[in-house]
């Protein structure tokens, strides 16, 4: 395989510089053709130079990185996002199942996602999808990507009904019936989801979307869900979830 051509979208020159300086030493299937400060300037090299991969900014003056994604109707470049964000900020882009690197740049997490852009190079449609459920999240999580045989389903979050702790994995349950068994623990899923409004923990092994919430049956200590479906309500996450009702 040939060099990846990549250009650097950032408005700090010490971060570009960083990050070129560890892509030249460490990641040599990297060749770094054109680098800018910001958006505008992105666009222009990204159509001059037609890169394999863009690091890719967050906050930027005038314009951010997310703008310059929906300044390009198709996406045939591997996008990885370099912010100062922590992990709660950046919540959306794991959703996305996109890869980013909070700086300082760590160089073995540079050489992960370098591998990973290695892999999927070749799957310009596969990406397209992973970036649209990345714009759609932008201000809130709408959508959900979630690995489905050799591709990922994509669901609206209105649509998850709720999701169960098996062991290393979760079993995710929609209200038309699917279920969906993911190589993730639960504790991604409450990280991720239960900073919405609309989903609780509301067992060691159960989070559920609230809105789907038909019937809280404090004697049987459980909930009925949409399509009839019951989820026990546990002691230690008794008292949180009746306050979501009394907010």
């Amino acid at each position: 395989m040939s060099k990846i051509k990549a250009i650097l979208v950032d408005d700090e020159a010490n971060a570009r510089e960083n990050l070129r300086f560890l892509l030249n030493e460490f990641c040599k299937d990297v060749e770094v053709v054109s680098e800018t400060s910001n958006v505008d300037g992105a666009i222009k090299e990204i159509k001059k130079h037609s890169p394999q991969l863009v690091f890719l900014d967050i906050e930027m003056p005038q314009k951010n990185g997310f703008q310059l994604l929906e300044e390009f109707s198709t996406i045939d470049f591997q996008v990885v996002f370099v912010t100062a964000y922590d992990k709660y900020a950046i919540r959306a882009f794991e959703v996305a199942a996109l890869d980013y690197l909070l700086k300082p740049v760590d160089i073995e997490r540079l050489q992960e996602a370098v591998k990973k852009v290695k892999k999927t190079i070749e799957n310009a449609s596969q990406n397209q999808t992973k970036l649209d459920v990345l714009k759609a999240n932008k201000k809130e999580i709408k959508k959900i990507a979630i690995p489905y045989k050799s591709d990922y389903a994509i669901l609206d979050i209105n649509d998850v009904l709720c999701i169960e702790a098996d062991r290393m994995y979760s079993n995710l349950y929609t209200i038309k019936g699917k279920k969906y068994v993911i190589a993730k623990k639960l504790s991604h899923y409450e990280n991720l989801l239960c900073k919405e409004k609309h989903f609780f923990r509301i067992h060691r092994s159960w989070i559920v979307n609230v809105n789907k919430i038909e019937v809280y049956s404090k004697k049987e200590k459980e909930v009925t869900l949409d399509t009839n479906y019951k989820v026990p309500v546990s002691k230690s996450y008794k008292e949180g979830f009746e306050a979501l009702f009394y907010a």
